[in-house]
């Protein structure tokens, strides 16, 4: 009877110990995994965190370049209403001819030494779906050996002397158009006034005058 309890009680403790053995794989292999899924969120946040900082300086630059467009963009649309102000004061210092027609709205001339510098401003209403191919001729008035004379000007002459500059009195436009350039004066002549005559083909389409200022030249 002794020995059946002693065996009884050795058992037990076996088993307890057993047990606890188990128990302490168990508790082993959980805190490993826990620890792996510690590490992968870890990794899972840095990377998270890795994007959120690119998606910010993504936006940050192009916050940058929609503010740089949007200046861009608000400074063209007032150079273009100032550039419709402009358009709308010569209308209405020189209210515009029939459909299509060729008005010379501004034009002057100034002479430094042998050559004559023009400033010309030509504009064209209603302008249609082919623009304006004509040419521009000058013609001066001025004294030459005590005598009036006219001349015919040519463009004066390149750099280097390689001639006039090719198709320097062409022109093309839509609706309106800017020039200048230099004529050539022939020596011993003294221009007075300028004639600008703006021609399609052999059609004279406008013509204006501008005196040429006393006091110029070298």
């Amino acid at each position: 009877m002794a020995v059946l309890v002693l065996s009884l009680a050795a058992g037990a403790a076996i088993g307890r110990l057993w047990g606890r053995h188990d128990a302490g794989r168990d508790y082993a292999r959980l805190q490993a995994q826990y620890q792996q899924s510690v590490a992968r969120s870890a990794d899972d946040l840095a990377g998270l965190h890795a994007k959120v900082d690119l998606l910010q300086g993504q936006l940050s630059v192009e916050q940058s370049t929609r503010s740089g467009l949007e200046a861009s963009l608000q400074h063209a649309q007032d150079e273009l209403a100032r550039a419709r102000d402009r358009l709308a004061f010569y209308d209405q210092l020189l209210p515009p001819g029939p459909k299509g027609s060729i008005g010379i709205r501004a034009f002057e001339v100034r002479a430094q030494g042998p050559v004559l510098h023009y400033r010309v401003l030509l504009m064209r209403n209603a302008a249609g779906d082919a623009p304006f191919k004509g040419r521009m001729q000058f013609v001066a008035t001025g004294l030459r050996q005590g005598k009036t004379v006219k001349i015919e000007l040519e463009p004066a002459q390149a750099a280097g002397g390689q001639g006039a500059q090719p198709g320097a009195l062409a022109i093309e436009f839509d609706q309106f158009q800017r020039s200048q350039g230099l004529l050539s004066l022939p020596d011993g002549f003294i221009p007075q006034t300028v004639t600008l005559d703006i021609f399609e083909g052999k059609t004279l389409r406008a013509s204006g005058s501008a005196d040429v200022p006393l006091g110029d030249g070298p």
